[in-house]
């Protein structure tokens, strides 16, 4: 279904107003986790632990179990029921083209998720972040009305995000190879507002002038990923994303049409190798082309691809206190799907380490990975620099 064009109203103003706010227009703040996510669709989140985090790793193809919503293969490698949370606080400095700057800070919780052992395989339910979608931005400008200048104030706020629930099931086939398949559905809301007032309350005439609108987003993706030990000092993984396009449904008193946006089909592959006792080195690949939803798109920002790779190194029998604690350096680089360049990049070096509390043999009952990452965002003149922390708590039970 090609989605209709939007009535005249808070769609074309948002989109002039950010515009001339994101790229040239230098009288303005800018609040956000991202300024990319100008678009109106947002900044695509993966929902994927501290581990992978710290290994630059694109959430596929590391060595043990685990239950993201990327890497459905891994799932079967579980053995017993286990319990993740994840938290995720960042702080990002930008710069605009027009020399504006500014700070922004926020936290996510990018996975939440539960495993149980289920006839002969693991099944999980889980819920992880997509798309992030606030973002706020004012300015100042000057109109005339035929009797001289009046100055005037735009607050425009986006607020919303989109998340996936996701019911997966896996097991081993033979001692080697996993299998599994996701089912996920999107959903999420999103609210929009301008409010562009005239000059000071006291000495205009002229009222202020408000737009809003809310939407609802819905969709089905479809994921099967395999994940195979080749030898015992090497594993890789493979997965395929299949989503339904994206409908987005304004509520009765919105003013602009239901919309619909053509969202990728996202393709991972990852390896992990044991290079010696104490070493993994690991290395990650995604391919997501996001160009079919430019003519969805609002305002001037450009859909482009997601592709990227990432890599890292595990020193896994480092120890403190007694305990294992492993110890990771990272470096991952993937393009920015919505941007004011095509050539928009987001690179990131990251590091971290991983902390054993609980064990039965070589079950992890109990543990905690931390991630730190640094990272760059750049293209169309916009600048994101980013200190990113993610926390994942680990709990599992015989």
């Amino acid at each position: 279904m090609m989605p209709r064009a939007p009535s005249i109203g808070v769609a074309a103003i948002v989109a002039a107003a950010l515009v001339s706010v994101v790229t040239f227009v230098a009288p303005a703040e800018a609040h956000a986790q991202s300024l990319y996510n100008a678009a109106g669709l947002g900044v695509p989140l993966e929902a994927v632990d501290g581990r992978a985090r710290a290994l630059g790793n694109l959430g596929i193809g590391l060595g043990g179990g685990a239950f993201m919503p990327t890497d459905p293969g891994a799932l079967g490698r579980l053995r017993v029921s286990t319990g993740i949370m994840a938290a995720q606080p960042t702080w990002m400095d930008f710069r605009t083209p027009a020399g504006a700057t500014g700070s922004v800070q926020g936290t996510r919780f990018p996975l939440l998720g539960i495993a149980y052992p289920i006839l002969g395989g693991m099944m999980s339910v889980q819920i992880g972040s997509y798309l992030d979608q606030n973002y706020e931005v004012q300015r100042t400008n000057t109109v005339d009305f035929g009797r001289g200048p009046i100055e005037t104030a735009d607050d425009f706020r986006q607020d919303g995000s989109i998340s996936n629930l996701n019911l997966g099931y896996a097991r081993m086939i033979g001692d080697a190879l996993s299998a599994g398949i996701t089912v996920g559905r999107y959903a999420g809301s999103l609210d929009r507002s301008l409010t562009r007032t005239y000059g000071d309350e006291e000495t205009t005439d002229v009222d202020s002038y408000v737009e809003s609108g809310t939407w609802s987003y819905e969709a089905w993706a479809f994921t099967a990923g395999v994940s195979a030990d080749l030898s015992s000092r090497a594993r890789v993984a493979v997965s395929v994303q299949a989503p339904t396009e994206l409908d987005a449904e304004g509520e009765a008193e919105t003013r602009g049409s239901d919309r619909t946006y053509s969202l990728p089909v996202q393709y991972r592959a990852g390896a992990s190798v044991t290079v010696s006792p104490a070493l993994v080195v690991s290395a990650s690949v995604l391919l997501a082309d996001w160009s079919d939803v430019q003519r969805d798109l609002q305002g001037a920002a450009l859909a482009g691809d997601q592709n990227g790779y990432g890599i890292g190194v595990e020193l896994s029998r480092a120890r403190f206190f007694g305990r294992t604690v492993p110890l990771r350096l990272g470096f991952r680089e993937t393009g920015i799907p919505f941007t004011f360049d095509p050539d928009g990049t987001e690179r990131i070096i990251s590091g971290g380490l991983g902390l054993e509390l609980a064990t039965s043999g070589d079950v992890v009952l109990a543990g905690v990975d931390l991630a730190v990452e640094r990272g760059h965002r750049f293209g169309g003149g916009i600048n994101e620099k980013f200190w990113r922390a993610t926390i994942s708590l680990l709990a599992s039970g015989l």
